[in-house]
């Protein structure tokens, strides 16, 4: 696998800042998330990180996913974030699809269909333009949808 730049937002850089700040004797070769273990310090029980090897990786990403979603209370498979990120780029006009699939590391436009749900939000809307347009039809129109006769009722079966 080819090493690949990857774009963060601010708040992303802000919290990993924050987190290898931690780490004060990591350099530019340390795992962002290095092996270490994590223990309570003194009576007021503060959580405190020791044996660091930023050499190493954090170990098993699975565990660790599962262990906070469990914690934090949530079913989320580590998936759903990549596809979240990417369906709301999607949604939003002014973002092609060249730039999403450059985003996410797709090769295909059929890789990124399967990994989105495009523009689901613009799909609403055109539907609701329709809606729209119906209401209009009904109440500006000079013409009326066609009459079956003022005495006449139609039943749908």
């Amino acid at each position: 696998m080819s090493p690949r730049s990857i774009s963060l937002t601010r708040r992303a850089c802000a919290a990993l800042t924050l987190w290898l700040s931690r780490f004060p004797d990591a350099d530019t070769e340390a795992f962002v998330f290095p092996r270490h273990a994590i223990g309570m310090l003194g009576y007021e029980r503060k959580p405190h990180v020791y044996n660091v090897d930023a050499a190493q990786p954090i170990g098993e990403w699975k565990k660790a996913w599962k262990d906070a979603c469990r914690l934090a209370g949530v079913a989320y498979r580590r998936h759903d974030l990549r596809h979240t990120s990417i369906t709301r780029l999607a949604e939003n006009s002014s973002v092609s699809e060249q730039t999403i699939m450059s985003l996410a590391g797709h090769v295909s436009r059929s890789m990124l269909q399967r990994c989105s749900h495009i523009r689901n939000q613009a799909k609403q809307a055109a539907i609701a333009t329709l809606e729209q347009s119906a209401d209009n039809f009904e109440t500006e129109s000079p013409q009326k949808f066609p009459q079956t006769g003022a005495d006449r009722k139609v039943t749908l079966n």
